[in-house]
């Protein structure tokens, strides 16, 4: 074998990307039985595994004055139904060596159970128990609390979770959307079984609900599994949420969560974002990813890289059935707080008032187009698509027209949705760190207001 020395390689600059291969999202079939409940299925019999998910369309947005109800009833629809204890649930699943899970986001309740293809009915079986025989058992409630009351103590030792939770206070004020999905230790201690029982009974409807099987299974046989169990639910027709949106702030706060002695603080700059159904949200997301959506985005670069004043700093359009939040966070040196808060402002001004490069849209929409096929690899992975098409009532075609969608994002796109969805002026502003080692040197960002981990205030400055 010989090698050409005509041309060296120069290994100083990164090689240039390639154009992004060709993929297309798989078409998957949709059924409805008459009570309004629907089911889809993504065939694939690559491997002997099936995956179902079930999805209710409310979760924490309905959690009311309780804060954490939806999480909380979620974690115990495994924990006992009319038929099978929390012990029979799971040694069933585990003797067929499967899995099952629930878990609760802002917009739905779900559950998921993953097991080979030769134990699909038990596997069913055990989904649909839970889903419709919960029983919330007091015994089992006292046990969950517990352990969630023991979660929510030490995550109050994590300065990542204090800035987290006064953020979201700071941005979404008495909505919803401010309180902690978790749950808080007052919320916790308050709920009781009749609380559970509500809340399933009233968000988990078969109007309001849907099934997506994933893997070794074809549309014949998933529709006898749902005509078994689920065509004879009864309950209400779904309704959209009559929860408005938080409404938008025209200033924003700078809070510091104190913790005396911390040599660096958890950092959290940001507004009220968009909704995940907007037009505008493919944009906004390809814009935040140029802005701190990957790690060679502007604000890595520039808090990483160029000053060193942290290991990583990100941006995210934490987009929601309503606009959810746009944040900034980081994790930063006291000496620089506030040389890293002006360099945020100047990235969140910067991306509104000038055009990005050619280059800069060139790698991040290659860099989006490159992800999308690896983001498909399973068929899991595909019906993960399914259910946000279906949550969010995207078009059906929304994943397969993904990349050419992205592919036509121009720069002045880029500035319009800048312009339109980050705000400067209104930016809460949230540390939880040493106020001792930090106040000062925030003062001239406006008021700052010193709380204890409760969020009641101790100072202002």
């Amino acid at each position: 074998m010989t090698y050409s020395t005509t041309t060296p390689l120069d290994r100083s600059k990164p090689p240039k990307p390639g154009l992004p291969s060709k993929v297309t999202f798989p078409k998957y079939f949709e059924g409805r039985c008459d009570n309004g409940f629907r089911y889809f299925v993504v065939e694939n019999h690559t491997l002997p595994i099936v995956t179902i998910g079930f999805v209710a369309k409310e979760g924490a947005l309905f959690d009311g004055d309780l804060p954490g109800l939806g999480s909380v009833t979620s974690e115990l629809l495994t924990k006992g139904t009319k038929n099978r204890t929390a012990t029979q649930i799971a040694e069933e699943i585990d003797f067929v060596g499967g899995s099952l899970s629930t878990n609760v986001s802002w917009d739905a309740s779900q559950a998921f159970v993953s097991v080979l293809k030769h134990h699909l009915a038990t596997g069913f079986n055990i989904l649909q128990d839970i889903i419709l025989n919960p029983v919330f058992p007091e015994s089992e409630i006292a046990r969950v609390k517990a352990q969630r009351l023991a979660s929510i103590q030490q995550l109050k030792a994590e300065p990542g979770y204090l800035a987290d939770v006064r953020f979201l206070s700071s941005v979404f004020g008495g909505h919803p959307y401010g309180q902690p999905s978790s749950g808080t230790e007052k919320s916790i201690a308050k709920m009781t079984r009749r609380d559970f029982v509500k809340f399933h009974k009233t968000h988990c409807t078969p109007g309001s609900s849907f099934l997506v099987f994933a893997g070794d299974i074809d549309p014949r046989e998933a529709e006898k599994y749902v005509s078994r169990r689920f065509a004879r639910w009864r309950g209400k027709m779904y309704a959209p949420s009559a929860i408005r949106a938080a409404s938008k702030k025209e200033k924003g706060k700078i809070c510091i969560v104190d913790k005396p002695g911390a040599v660096q603080s958890a950092l959290r700059v940001g507004h009220i974002g968009i909704a995940r159904n907007s037009r505008d949200f493919l944009k906004a997301f390809v814009m935040n990813t140029l802005l701190g959506g990957y790690f060679s985005s502007r604000i890595n670069m520039n808090l990483r890289e160029v000053h060193g004043y942290t290991y990583g700093g990100k941006s995210t359009f934490d987009a929601r059935m309503l606009p959810g939040v746009f944040e900034v966070a980081t994790d930063v040196r006291n000496d620089v707080t506030s040389e890293t808060v002006n360099e945020i402002l100047i990235e969140l001004n910067k991306i509104r008032d000038t055009l990005p490069s050619k280059d800069e849209m060139t790698m991040v929409k290659n860099y989006l187009a490159g992800l999308f096929p690896i983001q498909l690899e399973t068929p899991q992975q595909v019906a993960g698509r399914v259910i946000v098409i279906e949550l969010y009532n995207l078009p059906k075609n929304y994943y397969r027209n993904y990349r050419d969608d992205i592919m036509k994002v121009t720069a002045r796109d880029i500035q319009a949705v800048a312009k339109k969805y980050i705000h400067p002026d209104r930016l809460s502003i949230v540390l939880s760190g040493s106020s001792k080692e930090i106040a000062g040197k925030l003062k001239k960002f406006g008021e700052v207001a010193v709380l204890d981990p409760e969020g009641n205030k101790i100072s202002e400055l």
